[in-house]
């Protein structure tokens, strides 16, 4: 028993004794190789030459602008004038551009885009007369004639700093590569070189600053403002949602035109003259017609009333931790005699996993699986197969809808996911679908925080995939 306990004793001691690790950065230290860790960074090159460049790119915006403008303004009562003036606003819009690509390649600053994208056809001088009522236009400007004075001060202040620090390196190096190692020659790398090595850190901090000012200075006068952009945003919502508004309402009309017309028809058929009425068989097959007619007219306004909930954001979906597999067995029960007693095909499940949880909503995740496994049993001819397929990664879980049906081309694989879009309209008619199935779908798995995608080919069916946030086990 003294034996046990002076070995536990002993491994305690052991394993509370400090461990021999290296010794532990000095803050100091931590500081020195953070003010020099300066001199590695590409960014810190790629400041010091838009810096070093900003002279003669200044003169040269200067000259070219303040020349043209003279030369247009004296000569301005002949057409030549006009066309110097022309040119000269031509040119301060590709320099413009120009410097803009400059600041976000070398200075790594975001700058906004120039002009917001018209999507109107305008002639030549309409789009003439639009640029010159930009105020990026004129504040470009200014920028191109301010670039001058910053570039003489930006290229005389690298030249300054960065040339003696520069020398300072290379010189005794140069001396050590033609002239051989000596002790004044190594002297002079390790005395004169650790200062130029230090104060070439010094340059690229002072530089980088005076870049990053500058690049901040760019972004307001190269780019749109942000009061342009969240207006021009506004526009282009109100006219996506404005043309959106006006292809459903055709699309709905020329949706319920074909339905109306068939139980206008068969109604019509049963108020005749009893001489002329259909038999009692024929009546009753065209009264299920009617029936069937009317369930399509009832689905299409609900899938309708749901697109309109997403639209204005008011579709609900009550996101929580659920029990994944159970959804996905419960539709494969519901889906497979139907599939296998009215198209011969087989909805199979592939190993279930257990235990996979997910966030989303329960009835939607099941609503949106039954979609899925329906579209793919009405396009897998018969003798084919269905299979649904559960998976899972650290952060997501994955539901797989594959069938053996008739494929998708790359085309329409594109627009699968689009409101009335149809791969196979004749096809999707006779299965009662209005192409907004899909849409609903992605809409719904939106709205649980996932995503939903496909993947197809031409004769060898498609896969849907769902896609969804892992969760604990609530």
């Amino acid at each position: 028993m003294t034996q046990v306990s002076a070995t536990v004793s002993t491994t305690a001691l052991e394993s509370t004794a400090p461990v021999p690790n290296s010794s532990p950065v000095s803050p100091t230290s931590e500081r020195i190789g953070r003010f020099l860790h300066v001199i590695i960074e590409p960014r810190s090159y790629l400041n010091a030459l838009y810096l070093l460049t900003a002279f003669p790119l200044g003169l040269t915006y200067f000259v070219v602008l303040v020349g043209g403008a003279i030369t247009g303004a004296f000569t301005g009562i002949i057409l030549v004038g006009l066309l110097f003036l022309l040119a000269t606003l031509v040119a301060a819009w590709g320099f413009a551009l120009l410097e803009r690509e400059l600041v976000i390649v070398l200075l790594g600053v975001d700058v906004p885009p120039h002009s917001l994208p018209n999507t109107e056809l305008v002639s030549p001088w309409r789009m003439l007369v639009l640029h010159l009522r930009q105020p990026t236009t004129w504040r470009s400007m200014v920028y191109l004639l301010i670039k001058l004075p910053f570039g003489i001060f930006a290229t005389l202040l690298s030249a300054a700093m960065l040339g003696p620090s520069l020398a300072g390196i290379i010189f005794p190096i140069g001396r050590i590569v033609f002239e051989g190692p000596s002790v004044e020659a190594i002297g002079n790398l390790i005395v004169p070189g650790a200062l130029a090595v230090a104060g070439l850190a010094i340059s690229f901090h002072v530089l980088n600053a005076v870049g990053r000012t500058w690049g901040r200075f760019a972004s307001d006068m190269l780019g749109v403002s942000e009061e342009q952009r969240q207006a021009w945003e506004s526009r282009r919502r109100a006219e996506q949602a404005d043309r959106s508004r006006r292809e459903l309402i055709m699309n709905v009309s020329h949706e319920l035109r074909t339905p109306i017309a068939s139980i206008q028809a068969h109604v019509d058929s049963l108020l005749l003259p009893e001489a002329d009425r259909p038999d009692a068989e024929e009546t009753e097959r065209r009264l299920r017609v009617t029936a069937a007619e009317t369930r399509r007219l009832s689905d299409l306004i609900e899938d309708l009333l749901m697109l309109a909930r997403a639209d204005s954001q008011e579709l609900k979906v009550a996101n929580r931790p659920v029990d994944v597999g159970p959804i996905v067995e419960q539709v494969v029960q519901a889906l497979a005699p139907l599939a296998r007693n009215e198209r011969q095909v087989t909805v199979k499940l592939d190993d279930l996993p257990a235990g996979i949880w997910a966030i989303g909503d329960q009835d939607r995740l099941a609503q949106v699986l039954t979609n899925l496994v329906r579209n793919a049993i009405n396009y897998t001819p018969e003798g084919g197969v269905v299979s649904i397929r559960l998976t899972s990664t650290a952060d997501h879980v994955q539901i797989a809808v594959a069938d053996t049906g008739v494929g998708m081309s790359a085309e329409d694989l594109e627009h699968i996911f689009e409101r009335f879009y149809r791969a196979d309209s004749s096809r999707t008619r006779n299965t009662g679908g209005f192409g907004l199935g899909l849409s609903i779908a992605r809409e719904l798995v939106d709205a649980m925080g996932g995503s939903l995608s496909a993947s197809s080919q031409p004769g060898l069916g498609s896969t849907f995939w769902i896609s969804l946030r892992r969760a604990e086990p609530s």
